[in-house]
């Protein structure tokens, strides 16, 4: 059997990988130990954020645990956020109550996964806007399909480039 490759040569890579934009906000590598957010009480453990208030007092009570603030809590304080959901039209001075209801149901569907997902502030911009900062992309996507499916209209998706950002904009007449 002959030698297929050619003496000299080696592979080349020509092309840079594109890597995910890290948050700045998420720690690098995980943390073997235990932590605990003052703020909100959610527990850092197996390299993931838990919500539970049973595993907070669990963990309170061991001495090695350290108290620190969630990438959330920090998002929120520092104003950061990782999606802008802008609801335009007529239907939202109409059903304005039934819009931020759905708005804080997906918020709290959406803490039972990942605690770390939030709605930072809500604003109303003029009589026929309210505009929705969360504290990652993926609440805001959440947010968006969940209008959409529960008043129709149309949604659209832009993405930032350079960092975490995710601009949703729904508007129905």
């Amino acid at each position: 059997m002959r030698n297929t490759k050619k003496a000299g040569k080696g592979y080349t890579l020509t092309y840079r990988k594109k890597t995910a934009s890290a948050d700045p906000y998420l720690p690098r590598g995980a943390s073997g130990k235990t932590s605990v957010c003052t703020d909100c009480h959610a527990v850092y453990m197996n390299k993931r954020w838990y919500g539970d208030e049973a595993r907070y007092r669990t963990a309170v009570q061991h001495p090695d645990t350290r108290h620190i603030r969630c990438p959330g809590c920090l998002k929120i304080r520092d104003d950061f956020p990782g999606g802008v959901v802008t609801l335009r039209g007529d239907v939202v001075h109409l059903h304005k109550q039934d819009l931020l209801n759905l708005v804080k149901n997906e918020e709290a569907r959406a803490r039972g996964f990942n605690p770390l997902e939030r709605v930072m502030s809500i604003r109303e911009n003029g009589t026929e806007s309210i505009i929705i900062n969360t504290t990652n992309e993926k609440m805001a996507q959440r947010l968006g399909r969940a209008v959409k499916k529960a008043f129709h209209g149309d949604v659209s998706y832009r993405w930032s480039h350079d960092n975490k950002l995710v601009r949703v904009d729904w508007v129905r007449e």
